[in-house]
């Protein structure tokens, strides 16, 4: 199963969001950097301190000559036993034409044994990572709550619908909200988008730190607000088929 982040904004919380769906995944579960603009897990989460050899563009090199369980073998970084494994993103924005993602989409789809959750970073409808979100057997919209991000994410809603095939009210695409009424609640959020109402990350400082700046969990980290509403979340995504319905 491939599931995609995406943002119509920048910096609404979707490398964070996905980190921590990842991390609560029910099943296993690969966190993918695939924002065409450049990642921010190596400097983020990963302060820096990432192998070099650890990433998405080494990846493909190693595509051209064995497969993709393999490269990944080789590739992925597990930084941390409360963390996902992570395959760490592009270093500049040129290097995402590069990138075959109408290759990669359905290779990431089938990985056998695991599901895989992409950081697909801000939405651009020319950019090079169009393909793989026409793989995703789910795409997820994340917004915050201003003005300016509900009328973006709102005004790319129907993008991401028709990139999936996914009717009004299919739970293929859907809406995640983190931090809500500031000022619009979800539920509003939701209706002005015309998509499902995923659920709604709230606001944690402490444990948002830790995915976004590499901060070090404290003891009640698991028990945290971020960390249960992400298992929830992750759950109903996990249980989603093909034709979105739950299986």
């Amino acid at each position: 199963m491939l599931v995609g982040l995406v943002s119509a904004k920048g910096s609404p919380g979707v490398t964070t969001s996905a980190l921590a769906l990842a991390s609560q995944w029910p099943r296993t579960a690969l966190l993918v950097d695939a924002d065409p603009f450049g990642g921010d897990v190596r400097a983020g989460f990963g302060g820096g301190d990432w192998p070099p050899a650890a990433g998405l563009a080494e990846l493909i090199v190693d595509l051209r000559s064995t497969t993709l369980e393999q490269a990944l073998y080789r590739r992925v970084h597990h930084l941390a036993p409360y963390a996902p494994p992570v395959l760490a993103g592009l270093g500049c924005v040129g290097q995402s034409a590069s990138i075959p993602w109408s290759r990669l989409g359905p290779l990431l789809a089938r990985i056998d044994g695991a599901d895989v959750v992409a950081d697909c970073g801000r939405f651009a409808a020319a950019d090079g990572v169009m393909p793989l979100l026409r793989t995703c057997d789910a795409l997820v919209l994340v917004t915050a709550s201003s003005l300016r991000a509900v009328r973006s994410a709102a005004r790319i809603a129907p993008l991401l619908q028709e990139a999936t095939g996914a009717e009004a009210g299919d739970p293929r695409v859907s809406l995640l909200v983190v931090v809500a009424d500031e000022p619009y609640s979800a539920a509003e959020i939701a209706d002005g988008c015309r998509l499902p109402l995923l659920g709604e990350m709230p606001k944690d400082a402490i444990a948002a730190a830790v995915w976004s700046d590499g901060a070090r969990p404290g003891r009640s980290f698991a028990r945290c607000a971020m960390q249960r509403t992400a298992r929830q979340i992750a759950e109903k995504l996990a249980s989603l088929g093909p034709s979105g319905r739950p299986i």
